[in-house]
């Protein structure tokens, strides 16, 4: 069901189609894992929830730095991380403040709800509203335990980063599927409760 699902990811051109599986190095997507095609390897995400450390002061963030490095200072495979900003809507952000204006006596308080849904109202207009997304990945060659491998490699990651002070959270074959999608479309806003497994995904290059 995948492999038809992936043919339709970049849109269309009149020239020689070629899947999306070839064109994106993608074999298969099964639970946890992406499979590619050339190299033969396994493929395991893990998107971690991002912190705010401008909320910090300079000693709290050297502090975490250190937390961080000597959590991950046993980890010697290698593993890659990337950073993605998603498009979301502020209409509800929006609307909420607008509610608690109408409901305020305090002038104060009156004007500081004003400024922060003129600041939302802002941020919608100019396609400027966008949340930060963090994703780890690891592979290993395609055998008889990389599926074993990479699973215990990423409880053990989470871990880690739970101690660290982060929220993490293992991609499931709709969520692996909703990432490449997002990568590969990003002129098409991120929706939370796609139904990607039943979205048609097709490439013609």
């Amino acid at each position: 069901m995948v492999l038809q699902l992936l043919n339709n990811i970049l849109g269309n051109r009149k020239e020689e189609n070629v899947s999306a599986n070839k064109f994106l190095n993608i074999k298969d997507i099964q639970g946890n894992f992406l499979y590619t095609i050339t190299d033969n390897i396994v493929i395991a995400y893990l998107k971690i929830y991002p912190k705010n450390c401008n909320l910090m002061s300079m000693p709290e963030r050297v502090g975490h730095a250190k937390n961080i490095t000597k959590n991950f200072a046993a980890e010697l495979k290698p593993f890659k991380l990337f950073f993605a900003n998603r498009p979301i809507d502020l209409n509800k952000n929006y609307d909420y403040q607008v509610y608690l204006k109408e409901k305020e006596k305090n002038s104060l308080k009156y004007s500081l709800l004003e400024k922060r849904a003129k600041s939302f109202g802002n941020l919608s207009t100019t396609g400027k509203a966008e949340e930060s997304e963090i994703y780890l990945m690891i592979w290993e060659k395609n055998d008889e335990y990389a599926e074993q491998t990479l699973i215990k490699r990423l409880n053990e990651m989470k871990m880690k980063l739970s101690n660290s002070g982060y929220k993490t959270e293992i991609l499931d074959e709709k969520l692996i599927i909703q990432l490449i999608n997002s990568f590969n479309n990003s002129d098409s806003v991120y929706q939370e409760n796609a139904e990607y497994l039943e979205s048609p995904l097709t490439v013609n290059i």
